[in-house]
């Protein structure tokens, strides 16, 4: 069973380092017989990662239609992704806060230390992998199994946005033009997230949370620009 969970784990992996290096792209069609030729792996267990990223709406299957597609992309719904990414990781982080114990937040500054590397390597699918346990780890540590559920939900659908709109796994950088612009080092937003949980400040870590998704979401809709905070998509209620 766990030999089947591990090709399962390493289909799903594949698949999304495929979608991570635009080998596949928004409105791409992917089969399943297609995928064991370029992966070398039997159906079973891509058929199961193919399944779990349905579930996660990183790729979608239409009744009636063979094959999957990875979804396309549009402004309102990356709205309304990130306002949920907002609203829901916010208060898993203020949770996580609360709830923190050594162990936990030990591992979390192990996992940040482990991203700055990954970044300063340029090793994208790999930071990308870490970013994701850094996400899901503060949704576990919320205790609450439904907010860990739907943030996984989340995370996944609006990674189709950071693949192909954050500028660190943009395969085709723009040229310079000498204009300076600002880097996002989202480790170092993570460890700001760290360090309002190891102070166990739920205040201070849901706005963390808020201001690194916020961050991200403004970033993606202009990058050439200094990030702002305030933005329409956000709930009345966060970062006061």
């Amino acid at each position: 069973m766990a030999e089947k969970k591990g090709a399962s784990d390493r289909a799903f992996q594949k698949i999304i380092n495929l979608v991570l290096s635009h080998e596949l792209k928004p409105g791409d069609r992917i089969y399943e017989t297609n995928l064991v030729d370029e992966l070398h792996m039997s159906r079973t267990p891509i058929r199961e990662a193919l399944s779990r990223l349905v579930s996660t709406g990183f790729l979608e299957k239409t009744s009636g239609q063979k094959g999957y597609v990875v979804p396309l992309l549009s402004p309102d719904d990356m709205e309304q992704v990130y306002y949920s990414r907002i609203v829901i990781e916010g208060k898993a982080a203020r949770r996580a806060a609360q709830n923190a114990d050594q162990k936990a937040t030990e591992d979390l500054v192990r996992l940040n230390e482990e991203e700055k590397r990954k970044y300063q390597a340029n090793a994208k699918d790999e930071y990308a992998a870490l970013n994701e346990k850094f996400h899901m780890a503060i949704a576990e540590m919320s205790g609450n199994t439904y907010l860990y559920r739907y943030i996984q939900q989340l995370f996944w659908r609006s990674n189709l946005y950071v693949f192909f709109f954050m500028s660190f796994y943009n395969l085709k950088q723009p040229e310079s033009n000498g204009t300076e612009t600002d880097i996002r080092l989202s480790y170092k937003e993570h460890e700001k997230i760290i360090e309002a949980i190891l102070a166990k400040d739920g205040f201070a870590a849901e706005k963390a949370m808020q201001e690194h998704l916020i961050t991200a979401y403004n970033s993606m809709l202009n990058p050439q620009s200094k990030p702002v905070r305030g933005h329409s998509l956000l709930p009345d209620n966060v970062i006061k």
